[in-house]
């Protein structure tokens, strides 16, 4: 079945992000103690990152580095089958410098939607969703992940910048008069 195109939307800001276990090579872990104090961005079909030229690649090279100077963290929730799952992890623990590389985990069940959906009473009409993590653990906004320009990296990093400068505090209290 295939959705309706969307938009990118913002939902109500501040929804909490559920608490998932997720599967680490460390044992489970819940995604709470991942995620606390940190920008987050979770990618849910992390192998259509993987690109297909060495133009593609840089380009995605530079996106990762870009997000990092944004103090963001790229994570990967991948829905579908675990071939493709360790396929993604292979390649980006492969081809990519360590301080770029970034966790994947594998979620067949979509829990993140299914929990957000319950919280949110309502559906979210998206086959995969990128979510937007704020530093308390929230959920800011979710983007059509299925619709290329929104799952473009360049899309996302500037998407992630334009939280950034959002989330700034300008009171006049902290200035350094």
């Amino acid at each position: 079945m295939k959705t309706a195109p969307l938009t990118p939307y913002q939902l109500e800001k501040e929804i909490a992000c559920p608490n998932l276990m997720v599967k680490t090579r460390y044992g489970n872990v819940n995604l709470k103690s991942i995620i606390k104090g940190q920008r987050i961005i979770i990618y849910t079909n992390p192998s259509a990152l993987i690109p297909k030229t060495d133009e593609d690649r840089h380009k995605l090279i530079t996106a990762l580095t870009k997000l990092k100077e944004l103090n963001y963290h790229l994570i990967g929730f991948n829905i579908d089958s675990f071939e493709e799952h360790l396929y993604a992890t292979n390649w980006l623990n492969s081809q990519l410098d360590d301080y770029l590389v970034f966790p994947i985990f594998y979620q067949p069940m979509n829990d993140l939607k299914r929990d957000l959906e319950q919280k949110l009473s309502m559906r979210i009409k998206i086959d995969n969703p990128i979510y937007f993590i704020n530093q308390k653990g929230n959920t800011q906004y979710i983007v059509n992940g299925d619709i290329q320009k929104y799952k473009d990296m360049d899309n996302i990093v500037s998407l992630a910048s334009k939280m950034v400068l959002t989330n700034q505090n300008f009171d006049k209290v902290l200035s350094l008069n």
